[in-house]
């Protein structure tokens, strides 16, 4: 992937940001990239302090928050949020490029000191499940839900009592919601502080940041902000603060396109390295994922609730290998710092296809982020069958997808289910194991030596299955070793008999590919790619 940006991204920044370690704190810098179509754009917040002050008579006001505490309490709190609504241009803006692409990172939680909604519409318009935070009860309700988690540290302007704008406001925010920053410090002591569109100005965050600076002392998590062609003296004032700016190069003009595309870079990122960063447990799903992300893979991604998966490994997953496609489920991966979001969308990212149970607030959001790889321009297909009861409504934006329907009782009579189900998985899976050695050549032919072995060796195997197993799929219970395959291909003559010690060396090779950093230098690629040809065309 070519980058222009990361290049300005310490290592281990980025290294926090695969790991699930960001915390991206969100201030009115990045509302300047919303689209307004008048040709206006939401203002700073020493912007906002001015226009405000100018609606005072006879008033000269001391910096912003002076100048929204004197507006609140000349005209009303009420007057105050109609005005605000007004400046912040709140019926008319629309999330920009930049917003679109910083949404479009799998991160759990996002902070925000902003009072709009441009983050909450974005990320709806993805689609992607976000759950905006602004009382203290929801930290604890949070956890059992999927998605992103926005915690809106200063409220919004649906909520006026709730808002952190006024000097008393800012005063009492400590005394009057101490879970908040009592969960923001913890945050804040976990993870890596990402600033975008901050000025540093908030006194609740700087006391704050200065609580865990003091009590940490050197053992406080550096924290980062994100600026484009900034001058050195304000590089100075963020570090003076404890802050290290990490400065992309561009002009005030760019400001919104350069984040869209650094953004874009960090995403391409996280997709790229986090399967390699995460534990797979299981044999199969880590062959697959040892590909390249632009290789083709044979991955049917399972979204199913914890207490039907138990079903689906007894009764479905054998019937789905046995077609040729290879089961995996969230479960069998495990992402550094449970970063939840990064693995299925990197999962999502990988598969061919998506069997999703409509079952859970889990699983639903796991249909946002699939219908939004459904939106992108993938050179991949991929495809998404929907499970579903019998009377259970199918979300409007995923009408155009097949659904199978289930009785409460499908349990207890399962057969006509799997069938109906590995069918349709039939009809549209890869067609035709000659794409996996065509992708072995194509992996060979651009020097992807370790993934050419795999793709090799992995359609060597599904061959000889789809030649051996001629039992029906539904009779399948657990598929043949590849030993076990190779000994009968070879006695009933459908392999060359010389060909077994061979093959089952390959095998060792491409289990070393997978489980370590082996070497494969191009002759050894080279042989087992075109040995594998040669023995599917039984060629001595």
């Amino acid at each position: 992937m070519a980058t222009k940006y990361l290049q300005f991204f310490p290592k281990p920044v980025l290294d926090d940001l695969v790991s699930g370690r960001w915390l991206p704190i969100v201030g009115a810098g990045m509302s300047l990239n919303a689209h307004v179509p008048s040709g206006a754009r939401p203002p700073l917040w020493g912007e906002l302090g001015k226009i405000l002050e100018s609606d005072l008579a006879d008033f000269s006001s001391t910096g912003p928050l002076d100048a929204i505490s004197a507006y609140e309490h000349e005209f009303g709190r009420a007057r105050l949020m109609d005005r605000l609504s007004q400046i912040l241009l709140l019926h008319e803006a629309q999330p920009g490029e930049a917003h679109r692409s910083f949404c479009s990172i799998p991160f759990d939680i996002v902070c925000t000191t902003n009072f709009d909604f441009l983050l909450e519409h974005q990320y709806r318009l993805e689609p992607r499940v976000v759950y905006p935070i602004l009382e203290e009860e929801q930290l604890s309700l949070n956890t059992s839900k999927a998605g992103t988690a926005l915690l809106k540290l200063h409220g919004d302007l649906h909520h006026p009592n709730r808002m952190v704008v006024t000097e008393s406001d800012y005063d009492g925010f400590l005394a009057n919601y101490p879970l908040f920053s009592t969960y923001l410090s913890n945050l804040l002591i976990t993870k890596t502080a990402v600033l975008v569109g901050y000025s540093l100005d908030d006194p609740d965050f700087r006391q704050m940041w200065h609580v865990v600076s003091q009590r940490l002392g050197r053992m406080r998590r550096m924290a980062y902000t994100i600026v484009v062609g900034a001058k050195p003296s304000d590089i100075a004032r963020f570090e003076r603060r404890g802050v290290k700016a990490i400065n992309l190069p561009g002009t005030r003009e760019r400001y919104g396109a350069v984040l869209a595309e650094a953004f874009a870079e960090l995403r391409e990122l996280v997709m790229d390295k986090v399967i390699s960063v995460s534990k797979v447990t299981e044999e199969k799903p880590l062959r697959e994922l040892s590909l390249p992300r632009s290789a083709a893979t044979r991955l049917c991604f399972f979204s199913v609730q914890l207490d039907l998966l138990p079903f689906y490994r007894e009764h479905v997953f054998p019937a789905v290998e046995a077609i040729g496609l290879v089961p995996v489920t969230a479960d069998d991966v495990v992402a550094p710092g449970d970063n939840i979001s990064a693995k299925i969308e990197a999962l999502i990212d990988r598969s061919a296809v998506m069997v999703i149970e409509l079952s859970s607030s889990w699983t639903f959001a796991e249909l946002r982020m699939a219908l939004a790889r459904r939106k992108t321009k993938a050179s991949k297909p991929f495809e998404i069958i929907l499970v579903a009861k019998d009377d259970q409504q199918i979300p409007a934006d995923a009408a155009e997808l097949q659904v199978l329907r289930r009785q409460e009782s499908w349990l207890g009579d399962s057969d006509e289910f799997v069938n109906q189900l590995v069918e349709s998985l039939q009809r549209i899976a890869p067609a035709g194991e000659h794409s996996r050695g065509a992708e072995a050549r194509r992996l060979l032919d651009a020097k992807e030596y370790r993934a050419a072995v795999i793709a090799a060796m992995t359609h060597l195997e599904a061959m000889l299955r789809e030649r051996m197993q001629k039992d029906a799929w539904s009779d399948v219970r657990r598929p043949m070793s590849l030993r076990s395959l190779v000994d009968q291909a070879a006695e009933q003559g459908l392999i060359p008999i010389s060909s077994r010690t061979e093959i089952m060396n390959w095998a060792h090779i491409r289990n070393d590919v997978v489980h370590t950093h082996a070497t494969v230098t191009p002759k050894m690629a080279k042989t087992i790619v075109t040995g594998v040809e040669d023995v599917i065309q039984n060629r001595e």
